[in-house]
């Protein structure tokens, strides 16, 4: 009899296996979705914590992985920016491109001053956005909020764990809480007054 059962085991073992490698599939694939979409998305870390909690899927092969897939998403968004920029009119360019000139002046703190910025639960969009639009080196700022990411990320989907057991209202709360949306709004904002304030001459770097 026990023979029997053990093929069986052995079955639900391999199954189990699969369906956890699948899960954090889509759980990466979302995370990278929410993030290359510009605006309106729930945090990645929110929408990480669901599959966490309602997959039951490990922490850290989720959110490590994730984060880069993040990073994936916001680096895309940011090369979709640059590539529409020739349909963008010229002084909106201008003052997109400003700031990436400006940025490229700040070199002794910029990167701990994004790695801050990406820590807190501001929307990362926009300096994707503007970083695409202006210019930016893309690559050590992927870089840098993928690590960055990897830290917050998991820390907050083992809060929201540790603070709720339900999924859905974990993710129902990402689209509905009031704060989030608010905060998506600032980043729409934000966005808005990338290519709209006139940063060429704030910053002193007209022609």
């Amino acid at each position: 009899m026990v023979s029997h059962l053990r093929p069986l085991a052995a079955n639900h073992t391999v199954l189990a296996e699969v369906s956890t490698i699948a899960w954090l599939i889509a759980g990466w694939l979302a995370a990278f979705v929410v993030n290359f979409v510009p605006a309106f998305m729930p945090p990645s870390a929110a929408v990480l914590a669901a599959f966490h909690i309602g997959a039951g899927v490990p922490l850290l092969p989720l959110t490590l992985p994730g984060a880069v897939a993040a990073a994936l998403g916001r680096t895309l968004l940011a090369l979709s920016t640059r590539r529409m920029m020739r349909y963008v009119p010229a002084a909106d360019r201008k003052n997109a491109e400003a700031i990436g000139a400006w940025f490229g002046r700040c070199r002794r703190w910029r990167w701990p001053l994004v790695a801050l910025y990406f820590a807190g639960p501001f929307p990362s969009n926009v300096l994707f956005i503007a970083a695409g639009a202006g210019r930016v080196p893309l690559m050590p700022l992927a870089l840098t909020f993928a690590l960055t990411r990897a830290v917050s990320d998991t820390f907050w989907v083992w809060t929201g764990s540790v603070a709720s057991r339900n999924a859905h209202s974990l993710a129902r709360g990402a689209f509905t809480d009031w704060r989030a949306l608010v905060l998506q709004l600032v980043g729409v904002v934000a966005v808005v007054l990338v290519f709209r304030l006139p940063w060429a001459r704030w910053l002193g770097i007209e022609d």
